[in-house]
């Protein structure tokens, strides 16, 4: 075997890191935000069995972070190899990384912490205090002092070291969204320990060890029917909280997963989740969650992630579908719902294509390309926006077009192999102000306006054009502002208050006006496009748009035009003709191809393309 001497090592082009270098590169991997500071920080504390942890941050974070707990504490010699790399109390041999139990195992993290950082460690183990002082890495100065037992660990100007990295950082308000979130996350996954979050000097959260449901509706006061997950299968025992099918949200933020009582980030799981939900679930709306999934230790490695938030499953489809089965049975012998879950081959779960509009940290990529148009439009609005139209199909959006780069439509059913490609005119969107009704409007199945046209069948959804109409109006403000006599009362998450602060004047330049008081808001002002029930939901919908920290819409109304199905006629609803006829003509008038979505409003069959596809040519 050949000895090489690592101090040694000289290749010429290819040389080795100094030790500075190789510590900065390692605590970047590990320290990304101050979020990812409270994380480590908690987690440790959790680790020494601390029954009470107190955490405080100013500026997000960015200037000062401290986590203060009641646990174990440290003696002056396990102080001092704390904050060297790869120093730990949890594991000793390799085989250990395949039985842990603990949150830290590396040894990575508080040295991490100190190495870009200015860093005060003050901890007791019951018989002598100590203070540790640290600048970027260095000790500066240990010292006795007094203090009862456990650790306070003081994070002050995080990474002043390298400032290529500190300016990345995102504002002062969205990196105080991202630890209150993570702070919450540890609210709900231990209710057993008291935890006392401030944001500067003002109290966020002050609990007191509680039952979970309790720590739930401390977390999400909006959600007020919930179930108790409890199911025991062969390889996983499952439990926790989900919300009840009527209660949701536009994205999966409020989807939360801890496997033995680590939070991590997995795809699947979201999915698995609403697998269980089944039909109950609208389209395009998820289900509030905390699950719990315990497992033998030796059956997942924790070690894939350099933050620790994904673990890999030996068996990973027998879990998620324990998962689907344990909410479908729950929401069956609760609700009474229902619900149509596939029977597929268990083993193929795991290989539907991944939920991929979550990053690594549990949140949703928004990626909206939005159509501009520069007129307004004035249908609709003397039904302000809406239809009164009853639904009474209640199916959704029809699946037989489909489109391929906006110009390709299949006309039949997907199941019939013969069906020939229809290709639209290229120069349709040119020739829409030319279109010109022969007879009259005729309502397919409440869901499309049929004419005909000089040379040719036009097919219109209106659901499609009505959402296109709005958003134009919303665009332009060409709508009004409604005050309410009955104030619609809405209660809010913590971090979501967070977001309510910083986008206030833009909702109010849209048109929702409120009162603050406490925990909840009063909305005394809607935009006129919408009802009272549209309102509410649309004014929750914006702050959780806002609430995520990255892929930020351009603008609130580019928010509001996604939203601009809420107010629209919905498939289903029944319209006359008068109302078909404005609606075709604001079309055309306007040119308007698509809806803010990208869907197309309409399409063109040809009396050239039916004889063809016919064969009467």
């Amino acid at each position: 075997m050949i000895h090489i001497d690592q101090d040694q090592i000289d290749g010429g082009r290819i040389k080795k890191l100094p030790d500075e270098v190789i510590s900065k590169i390692a605590a970047g991997e590990v320290v990304i935000n101050p979020a990812s500071v409270v994380k480590e920080l908690v987690e440790n504390a959790i680790d020494a069995q601390a029954s009470n942890i107190d955490i405080q941050i100013k500026n997000g974070g960015k200037s000062y972070i401290k986590v203060a707990d009641n646990g174990i504490g440290m003696s002056n010699d396990d102080l001092l190899a704390s904050i060297q790399r790869y120093t730990t109390s949890k594991i000793s041999e390799i085989e250990d990384i395949y039985r842990i139990s603990s949150y830290g195992f590396r040894g990575e993290a508080l040295a991490s912490i100190v190495d870009v950082s200015r860093t005060i460690i003050t901890t007791c183990d019951g018989a002598q205090a100590y203070k540790l002082e640290i600048l970027g890495g260095n000790i500066v100065k240990l010292s006795e002092t007094h203090r009862e037992r456990g650790t306070t660990v003081e994070v002050y100007d995080l990474f002043f070291n390298i400032p290529a990295r500190r300016k990345f950082l995102s504002s002062e308000k969205v990196e105080t969204r991202m630890v209150t979130e993570m702070v919450e996350r540890f609210l709900l996954a231990w209710p057993g320990i008291s935890f006392t979050y401030r944001v500067e000097d003002d109290i966020v959260y002050n609990v007191r060890p509680q039952p979970l449901n309790d720590r739930f509706s401390v977390i999400f006061p909006d959600v007020k029917e919930f179930q108790q997950l409890s199911y025991d299968g062969e390889k996983v025992k499952i439990s926790g909280i989900i919300s009840s099918p009527q209660y949701t949200r536009r994205n999966r933020t409020a989807q939360v997963f801890f496997v033995n009582g680590r939070f991590i980030v997995d795809n699947l799981l979201h999915l698995a989740l609403e697998r269980g939900y089944g039909e109950s679930l609208m389209h395009g709306l998820h289900p509030y969650a905390v699950v719990f999934l315990n497992v033998v230790p030796d059956t997942i490695d924790v070690n894939i992630h350099p933050q620790k938030l994904q673990v890999k499953f030996s068996e990973p489809q027998i879990v998620y579908n324990e998962l689907a089965r344990a909410v479908r049975e729950t929401l069956r012998q609760i609700t009474g719902y229902q619900l149509y879950v596939d029977k597929g081959d268990t083993t193929q779960f795991v290989s539907e294509v991944p939920i991929k509009n979550l990053n690594e940290d549990g949140v949703r990529n928004v990626e909206s390309d939005w159509q501009n148009s520069k007129e307004t439009s004035d249908w609709g609005k003397e039904r302000n926006g809406t239809f009164s139209g009853t639904n009474e199909t209640g199916q959704s959006r029809s699946q037989w077009v489909n489109s391929q780069d906006g110009k390709t439509y299949h006309l039949a059913n997907h199941s019939d192999d013969s069906v020939r490609n229809i290709q639209l005119d290229k120069t349709f969107g040119q020739k829409i102000s030319t279109l010109q009704r022969i007879g009259k409007f005729t309502i397919l199945r409440n869901r499309y306006i049929l004419f005909e046209d000089v040379d040719g069948i036009v097919i219109v959804d209106f659901h499609a054009a009505h959402e296109r109409i709005i958003y134009e109006q919303l665009k332009k403000k060409a709508y009004s502002v409604v005050p309410l006599l009955i104030p619609i009362e809405v209660s809010l998450p913590k971090s979501v208050e967070q977001v309510l602060d910083e986008i206030k004047d833009n909702l109010e330049d849209a048109g929702f006006t409120f009162l603050r008081e406490d925990d909840k808001v009063k909305i005394t002002q809607i935009p006129s496009i919408l009802n009272v029930t549209q309102a509410r939901d649309v004014f929750m919908e914006i702050l959780e748009e806002y609430r995520l920290p990255f892929d930020k819409p351009k603008s609130l109304y580019h928010v509001l035009a996604s939203k601009a199905c809420k107010a629209a006629v919905k498939t289903g609803d029944r319209i006359s003709e008068d109302e078909a006829e404005q609606l075709v003509n604001e079309v055309r008038e306007k040119g308007l191809l698509t809806c803010p979505h990208g869907r197309p409003i309409l399409m063109k069959l040809t009396f050239s393309q039916l004889d063809s596809y016919f064969e009467r040519i």
